[in-house]
């Protein structure tokens, strides 16, 4: 499981967020989310009912080209069904060359985003704490 204080870490050093620190005084962790029969999210962390994250990880375009859009929207109806601030998509992959120009072409074709969505690309080897 992962621990508080790795999530801090992910959260501002990996994904780049500027929380304030109130907002680590909640965090609530669940692995192993089922969204349909192809589309199973490593981990759904919810940070101070501000910031949502999924963490997935995909090691394929095809998949990347069959089910961005429809994490991308379950992201966005979890955030704004329970009051978020921020959804973010961060994908895991040892596959980065193949992976990054493809969800990048993806995420810009999305016509239900918002500015409050964000995706992000981490190298499988880069991340300790999945």
């Amino acid at each position: 499981m992962l621990q508080k204080e790795n999530i801090k870490i992910f959260v501002r050093e990996t994904l780049g967020c500027e929380c304030p620190e109130k907002v680590f005084e909640f965090i609530d962790i669940q692995h192993y989310i089922k969204l349909n029969s192809e589309v199973l999210i490593n981990d759904k962390i919810n940070v101070g009912n501000r910031l949502l994250i999924y963490v997935i990880e995909i090691h394929n375009s095809k998949f990347i080209k069959s089910n961005l859009s429809k994490l991308i929207s379950s992201g966005k109806d979890e955030r704004d069904k329970n009051g978020f601030n921020r959804f973010r998509l961060a994908i895991v992959t040892d596959k980065m060359n193949e992976i990054k120009q493809i969800s990048q072409m993806a995420f810009e074709n999305i016509k239900d985003k918002d500015e409050k969505i964000h995706i992000h690309l981490i190298n499988r080897n880069e991340i300790a704490i999945l």
